[in-house]
Order: C-alpha cells, then sequence, then structure tokens
C-alpha cells in the first residue's frame, strides 16, 4: 500500500482531538468506584488500572522518545507542510487501529516489559499518570508543525532495532491507546 503524505497540521490536529476525547473519557473513569476499576473479568485478566498502566508502560517510551527529540533535533529542522509515514510505523499504526467497527486485525501477545503485573502493578495514580501522558503529547503536538516530523528518529519500544520517524512515533502510540479504550469499556461494562 502505497504510504501518502499527510498535512502536518492536519495530521497534529487529528491526533489532539485523539488525545482530548481519550482525556475526557479518562476523567470519566476516574470518578467510578473503585470495585469497578478493579473488576476483573477472569483472575489471569487485566482490569481497567492494570490497562492504564500498560499504556503507560508502552506509550512512555514514545513520549520520553519524543521529548529527548524535540529538545535535541528539532531545534534545528525546518518546518515542513507534509509529514510522509515510514512504512513500518505506517504499516504498525495501521494494524495496531481498531476497525470502524471495533475488530481487531492484529492480535498480539503483550511483552513482560509492559505487562503492569510484572513491573510495579497498577492503582488508582495509573490514571493520573495517564492524564500527564496524554497532556504530554499534546504539547509536543502544539509544537510539531514548527519542525520536521520526518527527519526527527525515535526508537520504538521494540529498540534501537526499530527507528519511527516522529510522525509515526505520535501516530503508532495514539492508535494503541484508542485500542485499548475498547477493552476498558468492555471491563467496565461487566457488573
Amino acid at each position: 500500500m502505497k504510504r501518502m503524505p499527510m498535512e502536518t497540521l492536519q495530521l497534529c490536529a487529528d491526533l489532539i482531538s485523539e488525545l482530548d476525547q481519550q482525556l475526557t473519557r479518562t476523567k470519566a473513569i476516574a470518578q467510578l468506584p473503585a470495585e469497578r476499576l478493579l473488576h476483573r473479568t477472569d483472575p489471569d485478566k487485566w482490569n481497567a488500572l492494570d490497562v492504564f498502566e500498560h499504556l503507560n508502560l508502552s506509550s512512555g517510551i514514545y513520549l520520553r522518545g519524543l521529548e529527548r527529540a524535540f529538545a535535541e533535533q528539532a531545534p534545528s529542522l525546518r518546518a515542513t507542510p507534509t509529514f510522509t509515514p515510514g512504512f513500518i510505523g505506517d504499516y504498525s499504526t495501521r494494524n495496531m487501529l481498531p476497525r470502524a467497527d471495533g475488530r481487531l486485525v492484529w492480535r498480539m501477545r503483550t511483552m513482560r516489559m509492559f505487562d503492569p503485573a510484572r513491573q510495579h502493578g497498577s492503582d488508582h495514580e495509573s490514571i493520573n499518570r495517564f492524564i500527564a501522558l496524554c497532556e504530554g503529547f499534546i504539547k509536543l503536538l502544539q509544537l510539531a508543525p514548527g519542525t520536521d516530523l520526518n527527519r526527527m528518529r525515535v526508537t520504538s519500544s521494540l529498540g534501537p532495532v526499530i527507528r519511527f520517524r516522529a510522525g509515526d512515533a505520535f501516530r503508532f502510540p495514539i492508535a494503541h491507546q484508542k485500542r485499548h479504550f475498547l477493552q476498558i469499556e468492555r471491563l467496565l461494562a461487566h457488573r
């Protein structure tokens, strides 16, 4: 599939809009009783707080990488009006996004480093950290039209073997978050 250039301003606006929706829903979820947030459909499955902590662990890698890129690389780059996704970044993002009907095409097992139970666990503070994470992405997206999202590179969550263009380093984790919001909604629907 041919990767099409995107207008940088529109890309940033679309991603900020998605993050705003995620923030609004997260703040509403934060007000729910603890028993709903801690409910597990199965003893081996995650609860809603575990999902938020998983997102903090996985998306946090991209936020920290983007913060470094913006501090170290962005000042020396000229703004470009378009962003062209990289092959791996575009493929990964498109397959991470849920389909319009909510189906997930790309199923994957969680790596140990992104499993909250194998790290430090989750608690209500996981929601506050997720809110801060989304606000960090928004702050950088507001700066993004002033630089070149094609030339800045960010190491992926798989390590230095895969480096995303900065635009893809925004797109991929936000798509991953969107995917997991479907999981959170399913968890909260169980009583």
